[in-house]
C-alpha cells in the first residue's frame, strides 16, 4: 500500500513578490557595495600613480637641476623641487615632500631623493576615516 503525496497548494502570488523584493534588496546592496569599493580603490590607484609620477620628476629635475656653479644653496634647490612635485601632483594636496641629498651635498655625482606623502581620504566611508597612507619615493643622480 502505498500512500500518495498531497499535491502542493499553490503559493499566492502576493508572496513571491514580496520574496523578490527582499531577494532583490540583498543583492542590490552587496552590488552597490562592491561598486563604490571598486571605485575607491580606483581612485587610490590613480592618486598613487600621481603622487609616484611628481616624486619621479621632482627627482629627475632635482638630477638636472644640480649646483656645478654654486648657483643653488640646499635651501633654493629644496624649494625649487619642492614647488615641481606640488605643481605636478595634479588636484592633490601632497602632506609632505621630503627631499635629501646623499652626503647632504647637492653636488654633480652625488644622489637626490624625494619623497612624496599623501594620505588619501576614500568618496565613500567604507574605509573609515583615517583614510589610506600612500608615498613613494624616486632617486636620481645629479648630473651636472
Amino acid at each position: 500500500m502505498t500512500m500518495a503525496m498531497p499535491a502542493p497548494r499553490p503559493v499566492p502570488h502576493g508572496r513571491q513578490r514580496g520574496a523578490f523584493a527582499v531577494e532583490f534588496g540583498l543583492v542590490l546592496g552587496l552590488l552597490l557595495l562592491l561598486a563604490l569599493a571598486i571605485a575607491n580603490l580606483g581612485l587610490a590607484a590613480w592618486n598613487y600613480t600621481t603622487i609616484a609620477h611628481a616624486s619621479r620628476e621632482g627627482a629627475r629635475y632635482g638630477s638636472v637641476l644640480g649646483n656645478s656653479e654654486g648657483r643653488y644653496s640646499r635651501e633654493q634647490a629644496r624649494a625649487l623641487i619642492r614647488a615641481r612635485v606640488q605643481d605636478l601632483a595634479v588636484g592633490q594636496r601632497v602632506d609632505a615632500i621630503d627631499i635629501s641629498w646623499e652626503d647632504g651635498e647637492n653636488a654633480p655625482g652625488k644622489v637626490v631623493t624625494v619623497t612624496t606623502r599623501y594620505r588619501f581620504q576614500p568618496v565613500t566611508p567604507l574605509f573609515g576615516k583615517r583614510g589610506i597612507a600612500l608615498h613613494s619615493s624616486a632617486s636620481m643622480m645629479i648630473s651636472n
